[in-house]
Parts: C-alpha cells; structure tokens; sequence
C-alpha cells in the first residue's frame, strides 16, 4: 500500500486524489502499469500510476477492471490510500506520547515523514 498525504508540502498529483475521491482504486509501481487512465508523478514506489475504475463504472465499458487489476498486480502495482491531516496529527499524538513529547512541538513536516517511513 501507498499513502498519499492530501496536504503535505510536496502535493500529490490533483489527478490522483479526484481518482481516489470518486472510488476508483489508483496503483503506483516502479514500471508502467495498466488502467482506465495512466501517467507519471511523484516518486513512491515509483513513478508510474494507473487509475482503475470501479467494475460497472460506465467508464469500464470494455469490463477491464479484473484485468487491470490482476495486470497491476503482477506488475508490483500497489494501491495508494489517501491520509488525511488528521490521521497524520493522531500518529503525531501517539509518537509524542510515547516519547513523552509535546506533539505542538513536532514539525508537521516530520511527522509526515515519519508516517510514512
């Protein structure tokens, strides 16, 4: 899985979240990947995303979702997961205190980089 932050300081591609707000599963890969629509952003597991639309979609009238989705698979294609600011500041809230810290304290920024890994 890949998490993409809505509104860290390096945003996602716009393409990518309205993909992702209207139900359709986006995968990201190191090669170039199959879908309803394809192109090049952001660096996470790689450069290449596919958007996906949901089976029925009326955009998905040649029925290609199952093979998309199997393509994408075996493509090392791995579904992205929008994160909202507020499950960044609840993972912020939990590190602080496990570290026993002020999360006010903490640069949203790093906290963001730390969610990610």
């Amino acid at each position: 899985m890949v998490r993409i932050v809505e509104d860290f300081h390096v945003p996602p591609c716009s393409e990518l979240v309205e993909y992702l707000e209207k139900g359709w599963i986006v995968y990201n890969a190191p090669r170039p990947l199959a879908g309803h629509a394809t192109w090049q952003g952001q660096f996470r597991h790689g450069i290449f995303y596919a958007a996906v639309a949901p089976a029925g979609d009326p955009v998905d009238e040649f029925d290609d979702h199952d093979r998309y989705t199997e393509t994408n698979r075996r493509l090392d294609g791995w579904p992205c997961v929008l994160v909202s600011r507020n499950e960044i500041m609840d993972y912020g809230a939990r590190i602080a205190k496990e570290y026993d810290l002020d999360v006010a304290d903490l640069d949203y920024d790093d906290i963001v980089v730390s969610f990610l890994g």
